[in-house]
């Protein structure tokens, strides 16, 4: 068996201030927070997982085994913060001496992508599940956090923040769904307007305008092929064609047509603002 050899580790910085009990005498509470740091480790290790998967075909006989190495990141505490209730730690990575030329930055990639994704979602932009777990996970005494991945004193990312809020998504995010079948029925004002499409096994509502109402009028007796959005409640009708028609190919001539010179007057005004 490969001897195993930490290498590439990666400095940080973490400090958490407020009110949780032991900060105040800088300490860190393993009840207060035993399970966040379990989640940031987790959300470390994704992260790492996912730059593997990124960097090797799926098809490559080693994807797999390289995937688990990188699940194999870890944070080790040096040291307590003096005066604060914080950690010095290391990102350490440890993996067989043979695989050391491929993945041997992982530490540091992974640590600045976790810093990033700790500073997007702390100002209410989605960017990493498992990063919004962890930060959700922290006593609500937490006040202020710093995060700093430096290399022997030297800052070479920094992230610090106060009282967050987090951005709290759907249960279910829009998704869109395209469907052939037959107009079975319209909807018009004063009450919903609407198109319904039978396909194979249900039959789909879809909330539409007038103008596209119309044209589903104009093809019944056709099959169609239709195009949606739907959220938690409500599905809403994008584009409407016969089956027979050819799909749209977003070649640069379409692009130039359909985005261009269609929404040529908003772009303007928008270059004025």
């Amino acid at each position: 068996m490969a001897e195993q050899t930490k290498i590439g580790a990666a400095q940080l910085r973490i400090t958490w201030d407020g009110d949780v009990p032991g900060l105040a005498q800088h300490r860190v509470s393993l009840a207060a927070f035993g399970q966040p740091l379990a989640y940031l480790l987790q959300a470390l290790r994704r992260i790492a997982t996912q730059m593997v998967s990124n960097a090797v075909d799926a098809e490559h006989p080693k994807s797999g085994r390289f995937a688990n190495l990188a699940r194999q990141l870890d944070i080790e505490i040096v040291s307590l913060e003096k005066g604060s209730g914080g950690f010095n730690a290391l990102v350490t990575f440890a993996q067989p001496p043979e695989e050391l030329p491929l993945f041997g930055d992982i530490p540091e990639r992974a640590t600045i992508e976790l810093l990033d994704s700790i500073d997007q979602e702390s100002k209410l932009i989605p960017r990493n599940t498992s990063v919004r777990r962890y930060l959700q996970s922290l006593p609500l005494g937490v006040h202020k956090q710093i995060y700093e991945f430096h290399e022997n004193g030297y800052s070479k990312k920094r992230v610090e923040f106060g009282d967050m809020e987090l951005a709290q998504l759907p249960a279910t995010m829009p998704y869109l769904v395209e469907l052939e079948g037959s107009v079975v029925g319209v909807g018009f004002e004063p009450g919903r307007s609407e198109v319904r499409v039978k396909a194979e096994t249900f039959t789909q509502s879809l909330d539409a305008n007038d103008q596209q109402v119309e044209a589903a009028l104009q093809m019944r007796g056709t099959r169609i092929r239709v195009l949606g959005v739907h959220d938690e409640k409500r599905a809403r009708l994008l584009r409407l064609a016969r089956a027979r028609d050819p799909r749209f190919k977003a070649t640069p001539q379409a692009i130039e047509e359909h985005i261009f010179k269609r929404w040529a007057g908003v772009f303007a005004q928008l270059s004025k603002a």
